[in-house]
């Protein structure tokens, strides 16, 4: 099993982030960069997957405030040598998805194979309806809410295509509801150039009909792709099948085990044979203390950004069993331990719940929320040094010391 931190990156406490336009106050932003550098580098000593962040604009409170997901990954991939680093996920139905793929593959030569990539449809209509105004109906959830949502869907999708064409092709043409790939009526001045040197760019009468995206992945291969938070039975199903690992999030037992045989038919309708829970993924909080008590001090902090900010957008959702009304459930640190978002306590303690997780969870891939600033870095550290040490080495062989020496001998 793999484990990677998801960091939805906030540049404050709480008591700063409640000072106002936090995003804004440069002291703030170095001292995250300060702070994340220190724990990416001690996941790469210690043989964690990689770190991945979402994408998120306008975001002047100081929360989520990751613009650009590749950008952040590279500063940190210049200080490490094994982490791996992407977004969780690009927001497909904004972007350009030519910029997308070229965006992946020059993160992925910058470090010489260390990019995987996440695709999202986006939940944060702040952002997405002022930035994709121009696009269809994404400027209006209100007005016709069913079509924003069906747009967005389709979008997501056909954006998706365009990419993987663009990384299993060296030149490739595309025709979809949104894009035609080249456009049909262009004018290109560079003929000769495209003829003697752009592969199958140009027909015989010199009409430009394929394109591609320069420079190509590392290994000139599809990274590994991840579709974070899928709630859905259907959307973990698709996911797989569209070869995207889902990342799941729901908490209940029953929809758990549901979840993991639709990534395994996704699997199956993609041609992949996998035994249960391969190429699946899910995402926790954990939280780790000396003691039970030191370890609830930390989550009373350490769980703003969900109390506070992710509870707005109904994620207690995915603490709901079939059929409750998530809107009944209170969003305290105890309830969260007892729903199974958040692993918690002392080292003894969360070895056990995450023993029984697992036996009722299995997965490739262990997804931790990592709420950096608002735990204080001392305590996060403190927090990381005994979950790496005392928890995670008693689940999996790829979390140690020198586990990359040990790898290489």
């Amino acid at each position: 099993m793999e484990v990677a931190f998801f960091i939805p990156p906030t540049v404050g406490s709480r008591e700063e982030l409640m000072q106002g336009l936090a995003g804004r106050r440069t002291d703030l932003y170095q001292r995250m960069l300060k702070d994340l550098t220190e724990i990416a580098q001690f996941m790469d000593e210690y043989g964690y997957f990689g770190m991945g962040f979402t994408e998120h604009h306008l975001s002047v409170e100081g929360m989520t405030l990751s613009n650009s997901p590749s950008m952040l990954g590279l500063y940190l991939a210049n200080q490490t040598k094994h982490l791996n680093f992407g977004a969780l996920g690009y927001v497909l139905p904004v972007h350009d998805p030519l910029r997308v793929a070229a965006e992946v593959t020059m993160l992925d030569q910058m470090t010489q194979g260390r990019a995987f990539a996440g695709f999202a449809r986006g939940v944060q209509t702040r952002w997405i309806n002022t930035m994709a105004q121009h696009r269809y109906s994404l400027a209006d959830n209100i007005t016709d809410p069913k079509q924003y949502d069906d747009d967005r869907r389709r979008l997501f999708y056909e954006h998706l295509e365009i990419i993987l064409k663009a990384w299993d092709n060296d030149t490739f043409s595309h025709k979809g509801d949104f894009w035609t790939i080249p456009a049909p009526k262009t004018a290109w001045p560079g003929q000769r150039m495209s003829r003697e040197m752009g592969g199958r760019s140009l027909d015989a009468e010199g009409n430009l009909v394929e394109i591609g995206v320069a420079p190509a992945m590392y290994n000139r291969k599809r990274p590994i792709m991840f579709e974070p938070f899928s709630v859905s039975h259907s959307s973990i199903e698709t996911a797989a099948s569209n070869g995207l690992i889902p990342i799941g999030i729901m908490c209940d037992p029953e929809i758990v085990s549901q979840q993991i045989d639709a990534a395994q038919r996704g699997w199956e309708k993609a041609g992949v044979s996998t035994r249960r829970g391969e190429k699946l993924g899910f995402a926790r909080y954990m939280i780790v203390g000396e003691t039970d008590a030191e370890a609830m001090e930390f989550a009373e902090l350490a769980m703003f950004e969900w109390t506070y900010f992710f509870a707005q957008f109904g994620f207690n959702a995915v603490l709901a069993k079939q059929g409750e009304d998530w809107r009944d459930i209170p969003s305290t640190i105890p309830e969260f331990i007892k729903r199974g978002i958040l692993f918690c306590g002392s080292p003894d303690t969360v070895n056990r719940q995450l023993e029984a997780a697992l036996k009722t969870m299995p997965i490739d891939y262990l997804w931790l929320f990592t709420p950096n600033e608002l735990l204080p870095q001392k305590m996060m550290m403190k927090h990381l040094d005994l979950m790496t040490r005392k928890v995670l080495p008693n689940f999996t062989d790829k979390i140690g010391p020198n586990i990359h020496r040990k790898a290489a001998a």
